[in-house]
């Protein structure tokens, strides 16, 4: 039977939970050989805004959290591995909002492991790559393979002319609408949508995801304004770009360019207009204007901001040593890319990005952490941690940025099991070294992860990043286009 309900599916609490009780002074009963962890002495930050909490034990039961409290009120269940994290920081596990997993020879999985990420949502990929998912999310529940949570689209609907085999080319509503039945009946979580859709065909997909029970997301369409995508229920808008095009006093011509522009099979390229083109007519009052819709429609935003900072820098933004997580075939290929416009340019595109996303998160717009991984240079896992920084650069504060990769896009995505530290939540933590509300920067100084119950140790992850590197090096492929 198909809903009206736009919202990405939840998980249901694990029936483990209704075998535990409360009792003399914060014991926990638990079903014999459920694994148990307990982390003592930790200072915790929730998620939920709340300041951090020192001194607190956190225990968790198969996959959920079943206590959290002082430590000295917590008793520990007898058969639970004790952690001793005093003097460090729990947070909840990291949420990546826009990846793309299909890319052969890279490990993502495990990439979004050792940088904290316990959730993410892949955005794109062939029919093939969706029943991959299906099979990756079986093994990891079985512990057959370490990963996050994951969420995911299936084939991105385009219009004519794409010139990519992993976006579906559809002409008319009747096309879209038959993509549509076709993810829902093979198990992806949204519908997402790109730049070529004309407007009858968009506003097809509006209408039929809400029928089928599916979000969509993506790209706001080149015929379609950011206020007309958010009014017809798009869940998120992604990329920071196209609300710069919407901030233009020019926007009608900008447009006029977008609608002449065709890609070119087999290159990148964002789209025909220049960073002079995107920056040179801002208008603070339209972003406003913007922004308050967004507020209202419940629409939220990923800017993808480290996307942009690279296309100001290139090579010169990551951190050479990252590159030994991937094959050589695909730096090869990134080194290749040709950067447009001059550094200058480049360079004022990249500050009316933060200037945007500054002013819509004043506007109260949602903000999800999200990188476009693996865009060149756009390393898996590590990128996130780019993002987070750069959002508090943006003008958000280290807990806006830190709750831009855990409570909000758990509740943009309706999983209301997780994104904060709290009893009855999914076991999703990472501990830390140092305090993120101090410096976001801390994020990276990850001491242990804990992905739906299962920990994983600094030894851990340190054997994981040896291991991918090997697989990297050993990778003789081409290039996943």
């Amino acid at each position: 039977m198909r809903t009206g309900q736009r919202r990405y599916r939840s998980v249901a609490l694990c029936p483990l939970l209704a075998a535990l009780a409360w009792f003399g002074g914060g014991a926990v009963a638990q079903e014999p050989n459920t694994p148990s962890l307990a982390f003592t002495h930790v200072s915790v930050i929730d998620g939920t805004g709340a300041p951090p909490k020192p001194s607190q034990t956190v225990v968790t039961v198969g996959d959920r959290i079943v206590a959290v409290g002082a430590s000295r009120d917590v008793r520990i269940p007898p058969n639970a591995r004790t952690i001793d994290a005093a003097g460090r920081f729990l947070i909840p596990g990291l949420f990546e909002s826009h990846i793309h997993t299909r890319y052969q020879g890279i490990e993502h999985l495990r990439l979004l492991i050792v940088n904290g990420i316990t959730s993410a949502r892949n955005m794109s990929g062939p029919w093939d790559h969706l029943s991959q998912i299906r099979s990756w999310r079986e093994e990891i529940r079985k512990g057959e393979r370490f990963g996050p949570r994951l969420l995911t689209a299936g084939p991105i609907l385009d219009g004519p002319g794409t010139g990519r085999a992993v976006q579906l080319e559809v002409s008319s509503p009747d096309e879209a609408r038959a993509a549509i039945d076709r993810m829902k009946r093979e198990g992806a979580d949204f519908v997402k949508v790109y730049n070529l859709l004309n407007r009858e065909t968009y506003f097809a997909i509006a209408a039929e995801a809400k029928e089928q029970g599916l979000p969509f997301a993506g790209h706001v369409p080149f015929s379609i304004t950011p206020a007309e995508a958010s009014a017809a229920g798009q869940r998120t808008l992604e990329h920071v770009e196209g609300i710069l095009i919407a901030s233009s006093t020019r926007e009608a011509q900008l447009r006029q360019a977008l609608a002449q522009f065709r890609p070119i099979p087999g290159q990148r390229t964002r789209g025909p207009l220049s960073g002079t083109a995107l920056t040179e007519a801002y208008s603070d009052k339209k972003v406003s204007a913007l922004a308050q819709r967004l507020r209202a429609n419940q629409t939220a935003v990923v800017p993808t901001v480290s996307v942009c900072r690279n296309g100001m820098e290139g090579p010169g933004a990551i951190p050479s040593e990252r590159l030994r997580y991937i094959p050589a075939a695909y730096v090869d290929a990134w080194k290749e890319v040709v950067l447009p416009d001059t550094f200058d340019e480049r360079r004022a595109r990249f500050e009316h990005c933060l200037r945007v996303v500054r002013a819509l998160d004043a506007a109260g717009v949602t903000i999800l952490a999200g990188t476009d991984g693996i865009m060149a240079f756009q390393i898996t896992g590590f990128s996130l941690q780019d993002e987070l920084a750069l959002l508090v650069a943006a003008g958000l504060s280290k807990m806006g940025a830190l709750q831009a990769a855990t409570r909000n896009p758990a509740r943009v995505f309706n999983l209301p099991d997780q994104g904060t530290i709290e009893p009855g939540k999914r076991a999703d933590l990472v501990v830390l070294d140092a305090n993120p509300l101090e410096n976001i920067e801390n994020t990276r100084k990850i001491r242990s992860v804990v992905a739906a119950g299962r920990l994983f140790d600094r030894n851990d992850l340190d054997g994981m990043l040896a291991d991918i590197q090997r697989r990297a090096r050993e990778w003789t492929g081409p290039p996943t286009r």
